[in-house]
């Protein structure tokens, strides 16, 4: 059984210790966080002991691996300071809100032989793993465009955040390196590298909030694929939506209606053109759209329960089986590189962002 150390004792913390909690893969053992109270809570309800500091956390011999889980804010730090301890880490995401600044972490990790999963959460939602395996077991030809949304009504967060909670660290961080990275995530997963960035943000409403209120990007991939990233506090409803085109077949990902929706290129030209095309009542798009009916999955259940799951599952296998994480610290720096050189080029009035190999902004 895996000795979990926890550094952060947080609602976060405690949904990813009861995704697997019955399972008796992992237990805790040593607990801290700088609200006492909630560490004494956490290990009540689960187990282990409350850690006086994070020095006294990170010697603790009856530790196999640490999972962090605290504002966005000190995760760069405490990652920097827990990397050294040798053993195996879980880390929400962010990381941190540069490229150059995850991508020094990733150094450190490798520097030290530590592996070390990021919790892009939104990889891990059956859709987008039904969607991600359907492009590893389909020829898809080449990859043309990625396009996707991520709308809510951002007043809804601010409202709370100002009436209710005004010492949120949301009221300090952008929601594009905050939320989006896990879309950013999903679209280097599809894309591949990102060469060049340009982005342009509207700012419509004097509030205290780092975010744009609106951001649209366009994206040249490295492999020539062609993509656009388009963010909006101001609309009325929310879509987090996906379009992968690739030249046998588009994918379109509706995270809201849990609906994955697959529609195909005909296989066959009698199929595309009809068997007498030199036919003048030969009716082409109707003769296409008859063998390009979409396949439809829908998801009709809590998601984010097998998300949970299945992200710890992934940890587990790692510090059990020495499995390689995918969700790794130069992700991440790639992910950050990406969300950075979008929000750089939105204040800097659309300006062309090159991104280097390993996703940093060359500025």
């Amino acid at each position: 059984m895996i000795r979990l150390g926890l550094y952060g004792c947080g609602r976060r913390t405690q949904a990813l210790l009861d995704a697997l909690w019955k399972d008796e893969f992992y237990t805790v053992t040593r607990a801290f966080d700088l609200n006492k109270s909630s560490a004494e809570a956490l290990v009540k309800k689960y187990s282990g002991s409350v850690c006086s500091t994070p020095e006294e956390l990170l010697a603790a011999k009856d530790v196999d691996a640490f999972l962090i889980s605290l504002s966005p804010l000190a995760h760069a730090e405490v990652l920097k300071s827990v990397i050294p301890a040798g053993k195996p880490i879980f880390i929400e995401k962010p990381v941190g809100f540069t490229g150059q600044e995850v991508f020094e972490l990733a150094l450190l990790a490798e520097k030290y032989s530590v592996p070390v999963q990021v919790g892009f959460m939104r990889r891990y939602l059956p859709s987008t793993l039904e969607a991600l395996d359907y492009i590893k077991q389909h020829d898809g030809g080449r990859l043309l465009s990625v396009d996707c949304n991520w709308f809510h009504h951002g007043a809804t967060e601010m409202n709370y955040c100002l009436w209710q909670s005004p010492d949120n660290f949301r009221m300090k961080v952008s929601q594009i390196p905050f939320h989006c990275c896990h879309m950013l995530d999903i679209m280097l997963l599809v894309g591949g590298d990102v060469k060049k960035v340009s982005a342009l943000t509207t700012k419509v409403i004097d509030r205290p909030y780092p975010s744009p209120d609106d951001l649209i990007a366009n994206i040249e991939f490295a492999g020539g694929t062609t993509g656009r990233f388009h963010y909006s506090s101001m609309v009325h409803y929310g879509e987090m939506s996906y379009r992968f085109h690739f030249e046998n077949y588009s994918l379109r990902l509706e995270m809201n209606s849990h609906n994955l929706q697959i529609n195909t290129k005909p296989r066959f030209h009698t199929s595309e053109w009809g068997p007498r095309p030199e036919d003048p009542s030969t009716n082409f798009a109707g003769q296409y759209e008859k063998f390009a009916q979409p396949r439809s999955i829908n998801y009709d259940f809590d998601q984010m329960s097998f998300t949970s799951e299945n992200i710890m599952y992934d940890f587990v296998k790692t510090v059990r089986d020495g499995a390689p994480v995918a969700a790794n610290l130069r992700t991440a720096a790639k992910v950050q590189g990406f969300a950075e050189a979008m929000e750089l080029s939105g204040k800097l009035g659309g300006k062309v962002i090159e991104l280097d190999e390993n996703g940093i902004p060359l500025k």
